[in-house]
């Protein structure tokens, strides 16, 4: 149902240029036998980062640079991203502000697993602008897309520290005490407060119907390119065939590594 609605909006949206797409068709590129894949960025880029979007939350309604889809419950509610990186693009957002930074809640996940009830949905959630969110209003986000990376997931061949969960399926209680259980183990959690919760150090979760992946991370950007939660699926965002040569050069797993703490 959901997912059937935002089809419907998002085939309005396109036709009367509402929506802006961040990305153009996917290219793929092998290396050490991970097909990646890599999409080159838009003009569109310069809008979403223009002052006058920028200037705004775009969660708080009346929602002016997204497309309401539905209510997900009384405190969260799902909104058509105006700027895809894949489309369609889902945001799951906390009707009142909530920073992106604080400790996620039980809440959270029973919203944003209402979303996954497809075999091909990523979710993906950027804590903090170290860990590639560009706007620090609660929200977490959904795509559907093929997963690159997902055999060296759930395989535990990713050199990186992270921390991953398999599931049958999704519980959101489940995934909470997971949640936590990573939180503490991976030193995540800190004492300062924002906004009267508690505050965490930047990481990405990555979420699926069969699994959970949560990596910490250290900065945002490698040379000249940034990198969020997507990028940990085996998906690159590139703002020209130059970044796209440098990243083939530098190897994308290497990348990501230095996005994050090398695996000891």
């Amino acid at each position: 149902m959901l997912w059937d609605a935002c089809e419907e909006k998002t085939k309005v949206a396109l036709d009367n240029g509402d929506l802006l797409p961040l990305t153009s068709d996917d290219i793929i590129y092998q290396q050490e036998g991970v097909n990646y894949i890599v999409n080159l960025l838009t003009d569109n880029m310069k809008v979403k980062h223009s002052l006058v979007v920028s200037a705004q939350d775009p969660f708080v309604a009346p929602y002016t640079h997204c497309d309401y889809i539905t209510d997900m419950d009384t405190d969260y509610v799902c909104l058509l991203n105006r700027f895809p990186i894949i489309v369609p693009h889902l945001l799951i957002c906390a009707k009142d502000y909530i920073p992106q930074t604080a400790i996620l809640t039980l809440a959270d996940f029973a919203a944003w697993a209402k979303g996954i009830t497809r075999s091909d949905v990523l979710g993906f959630f950027n804590a903090g602008h170290d860990a590639g969110s560009s706007q620090m209003h609660r929200h977490m986000q959904l795509v559907r897309t093929s997963i690159p990376l997902e055999s060296q997931i759930v395989n535990g061949q990713l050199p990186f520290k992270h921390t991953v969960f398999t599931y049958t399926d999704l519980n959101p209680k489940q995934l909470y005490a997971d949640y936590l259980v990573a939180m503490a183990s991976l030193q995540l959690n800190t004492t300062k407060l924002i906004n009267g919760l508690s505050e965490c150090l930047p990481y990405n979760i990555l979420l699926t119907e069969r699994w959970m992946l949560i990596i910490p991370r250290v900065k945002n950007h490698v040379e000249t390119l940034s990198g969020h939660g997507v990028n940990f699926s085996g998906r690159f965002l590139v703002s020209s065939e130059q970044q796209l040569a440098w990243l083939k050069d530098y190897g994308f797993m290497h990348f990501l590594t230095d996005c994050g703490f090398v695996e000891k």
